[in-house]
């Protein structure tokens, strides 16, 4: 078992979780805009790992990027890659272009990560925060939060 680090937190690994909506638009929550995909599609994702759960979603046209934090399910278990795809698909269903679920032993390994995403014909990269936060970034920009949601 491999020890993973995110700066002073510790996480134990074993395998790691990014599960990738790509959708069919391009959007601004700033902007309160909308419109079919260009280039670059926003995503909704959800990354699972045995200590910490996030959802994201990514904003494509001013790269901005809202995160959320998860509970672990009332048995201290995170929560399953069925719920987080149910959650998906339940919430952006009609603008889903793929879902995909991507596995990991250690995200921090390079090649493995350019294997992951290769395999998924996926040419982003994958960010790393310092948080315990990863995310599928699809075209290599800076993705920050600019915008709070209500």
């Amino acid at each position: 078992m491999i020890n993973f680090y995110f700066k002073e937190k510790k996480y134990m690994t074993g395998l790691f979780t990014l599960i990738i909506a790509i959708l069919t638009v391009e959007s601004s929550y700033i902007q309160n805009l909308e419109r079919p995909a260009g280039k670059v599609p926003d995503t909704v994702q959800f990354w699972i790992t045995p200590e910490v759960q996030w959802r994201i979603k990514t904003y494509s046209i001013d790269h901005d990027i809202h995160t959320y934090k998860l509970q672990n399910k009332k048995d201290g278990n995170p929560i399953s890659d069925d719920f987080a795809i149910n959650n998906i698909k339940k919430g952006y269903e009609d603008i889903i272009a793929s879902l995909i679920v991507l596995k990991f032993h250690d995200p921090k390994d390079k090649e493995e990560v350019q294997r992951v995403l290769a395999e998924h014909k996926l040419t982003g990269t994958l960010e790393i925060g310092a948080n315990g936060i990863v995310f599928y970034n699809p075209d290599n920009k800076k993705y920050h939060s600019q915008s709070t949601p209500e």
